[in-house]
């Protein structure tokens, strides 16, 4: 039975053996197979005929005093959490470690949103849990960044991390890989198992039991986010809500996904999944900024989230035990596909200035200068 997943298993030394059998024991064979199967060998692609714009809102169709007053009341009561995804290497950036440790100016990106939290429990008087989701790839040094910034002026028993679940990445034939340290190739499973992994980690329980009721989500590398935006978390409270987005207006060709009706029901179709000039037909960009509503959440954490390929060039050991440099297949859930369990979700629309800026290149585009000036833009810097 290995063989089949692992051809090059006999070859592997006895002991390195024995490490690979028993951790192909904990894997699910059936899942990885039917997610091979289903979304690499017989994908599904986007049906545009199915695919419609989202009803949004904008500010200026709102009390914004009103729903600010509702957003502080409800950080006021404890009743407000702050979920950060920050899984992601600084890579791309050439920046070694996690992508959150990245600074302008002396300011890293954990640095730049915790500001803004401690700002909210000024104002309230009342502490805030962060709640911070790494990766197995920088959990330990994104434990020690805070450990030496002192945990940004909170108490540390309120900033809670926990890590990204993982799934197998496979060869093309469907064939589980080895790395160079001859383990099982895991990956990263995509943002979508957040949810998942909220349960699993014990933190969803530890929500409950604090008595939140709306968590605030975003990512690390957005450099201007505007963290518990008063704005947004206000809709969210006054119109009870499970989930409420932001979104923006997409430039031609922007790799961003687009917020939008499919079958009826809320959605986002990945940037990577529209067809060619298909993105230009929608006028709501998800940039990843959503509250979602405590009851929603534990509800979505026990649904099963559909997997999407993503193609990429890993090292990995191949049939020889030699360490190549190959495209593989690996597999990732994206959060919006809970979209669809959501009974109320409505999606306010703002101006990109001061609201997105996000940081994946060195240079060019969404690149290094481009967030340092949209920084010291808003004055932040």
């Amino acid at each position: 039975m290995i063989t089949k997943w692992i051809p090059q298993f006999e070859k592997l030394a006895e002991n390195y053996q024995q490490k690979v059998e028993e951790q192909f024991k904990t894997l699910s064979l059936d899942e990885i197979k039917e997610t091979y199967e289903e979304v690499y060998v017989n994908p599904g692609t986007v049906d545009m005929a199915t695919v419609e714009e989202v009803p949004f809102t904008g500010k200026d169709e709102l009390d914004i005093d009103k729903i600010s007053n509702a957003a502080k009341e409800a950080v006021k009561n404890g009743e407000v959490a702050a979920l950060l995804m920050a899984g992601g290497q600084g890579t791309r950036l050439e920046h070694p470690g996690p992508k959150g440790t990245f600074s302008f100016d002396g300011l890293s990106l954990f640095e730049l949103q915790a500001k803004q939290i401690k700002t909210a429990e000024r104002e309230t008087g009342q502490p805030i849990h962060w709640y911070i989701m790494t990766s197995d790839i920088n959990h330990t040094e994104t434990l020690s960044f805070f450990s030496k910034h002192n945990h940004f002026g909170f108490e540390e028993k309120n900033v809670h991390f926990f890590r990204q679940e993982h799934f197998p990445a496979l060869s093309k034939d469907g064939e589980l890989l080895l790395t160079e340290d001859k383990e099982i190739m895991l990956t990263p499973n995509g943002n979508g198992g957040i949810f998942s992994a909220l349960k699993a980690s014990g933190m969803l329980e530890d929500m409950k039991e604090r008595g939140i009721e709306h968590v605030f989500m975003n990512n690390v590398d957005n450099a201007v986010v505007k963290v518990l935006d008063p704005v947004l978390l206000g809709l969210h409270v006054s119109e009870n809500n499970d989930v409420t987005s932001k979104s923006i207006l997409p430039k031609p060709g922007e790799s961003v996904g687009r917020l939008s009706m499919v079958n009826g029901q809320k959605s986002v179709v990945e940037y990577t999944e529209l067809p060619e000039g298909a993105g230009e037909q929608f006028q709501n960009g998800n940039i990843g900024i959503h509250v979602f509503g405590m009851d929603y959440l534990q509800k979505v954490a026990e649904e099963k989230m559909p997997y999407h390929l993503a193609l990429k060039k890993l090292e990995h050991m191949n049939e020889d035990l030699l360490v190549v440099k190959d495209e593989v297949l690996k597999f990732e859930k994206f959060y919006f596909d809970a979209f669809r369990h959501a009974d109320k979700h409505m999606t306010l629309q703002v101006d990109r200035k001061g609201e997105f800026s996000p940081l994946k290149n060195k240079t060019g585009k969404d690149s290094i200068e481009t967030a340092y000036n949209d920084l010291k833009d808003e004055g932040i810097i």
